[in-house]
This record gives C-alpha cells, structure tokens and sequence, in this order.
C-alpha cells in the first residue's frame, strides 16, 4: 500500500484537486443559473372578507408563493384582461399539480360598495376561479386603498363617478411573505408559464 502511495500519490492528489474543482465549477453554474428577483421586501400583512364571508389573512398563506392583484370588478378597461391573465396562471398552475398547494392567486377589490360578496362571487364565476387557491377580498374602501399604496400600486377615485384610476401591477410574493418583484398586467407578451414557474421557484423559499 505504502508502495502503492509513493508511486501513485502525485495522482492521486491531482484527480482529488480535478474533482474539486468540477464540484465547485459546477456548483457556481448551478448558482448563476438561479434566477435573481429584483426585490426582497416584508409584504404588508392583511385580513379582508373572503366571498364566502371568512376571513383571510396574509400570514394564513405563508408557506405558498402569491400572486396579489389589487382592481375593481367595475373596471372599464385594465382589470377584466388581468384577471383573465391570471385565470391562465391558475390554469398552468393546476397542470404543473402546485395550484392550491404550492401557489395561490389573491385579487383583493379596493371598492367594496359595488363589489359586494354575491357580486365578486360572480366575477370569480366569470373567470372559474378555484376558490381552493384563489381568493377574492374585500375590505374598508380607504384602508384598502392605503394597504394598495403600502405594495407600490397607486389608487385614485373619482369622486364624481365613483370609478378609480390604479396602476396595473400584479405582485409576486414568495412563501416567507416577501415581495420579491411585479408583472406589468398590461403586458400582451408575458410568459404565462414563466410566471408560473417564478411561483413555483418561490414556494421553496
């Protein structure tokens, strides 16, 4: 053995530094292959009214990566095309087996004149939203419009025609109740499945 060593050890110290260092190598690749969020901020908590009149609250859905949407169902342009936008996110979530259980969507209405429970129950309705996974909130006009503000998206009623002006941002939020970044709900091109994924890739954080 010790022959063995003598003849074979500049080798062996070799093959062990070569393995190292395909281990670190392939280690630094698998981290820069990670895909980095621009954000990494608490997530305001919340507890609203559910459409069945239960009470739901951030910290209930910590341990799922969330998709937050702030709109009205009243809305005359930007909140109808988003909400379908995401009813395609519930969709390749529920394909990829993580919709209810890795992931959830939360549309939260800052206009609970109109959007009373029956009328979100039928909104939700429009677009077969999975009540397993995706909640439809409601709560005090003037402390949702300021919880809307505290995640970044602007809100602005008029008071002559009781519609509002908001910025069409849905949130990502990871399974810690981190932000960690926003899709523009405007966008024609975004990648549903990427979206999907990017939930998927947070519900491990």
């Amino acid at each position: 053995m010790a022959d063995f060593l003598k003849k074979n050890g500049f080798r062996l110290v070799v093959m062990v530094l070569l393995l190292g260092l395909i281990v670190y190598f392939g280690l630094t690749l698998l981290k820069g292959n990670e895909k980095q969020y621009p954000m990494s901020k608490a997530a305001p908590e919340f507890q609203l009214e559910n459409i069945d009149g239960a009470q739901v609250s951030l910290s209930q859905l910590q341990g799922k990566a969330k998709l937050v949407y702030f709109f009205y169902a009243t809305c005359p342009d930007v909140c109808l095309p988003t909400t379908y936008t995401l009813s395609k996110v519930q969709d390749a979530l529920a394909k990829k087996g993580a919709f209810g259980t890795k992931a959830s969507i939360v549309s939260i209405s800052f206009d609970p004149t109109k959007d009373t429970r029956p009328a979100l129950n039928e909104f939700a309705g429009r677009y077969h939203a999975d009540p397993k996974g995706w909640f439809f909130l409601r709560g005090d006009e003037k402390k949702t419009i300021e919880l809307a503000e505290k995640y970044g998206v602007m809100v602005v009623k008029d008071d002559k025609t009781g519609t509002f002006s908001h910025s069409n941002a849905i949130l990502l939020v990871d399974s810690s109740n981190k932000i960690r970044s926003f899709y523009n709900g405007n966008d024609p091109d975004l990648n549903i499945d990427e979206v999907a994924e990017d939930l998927i890739r947070l519900s491990k954080s």
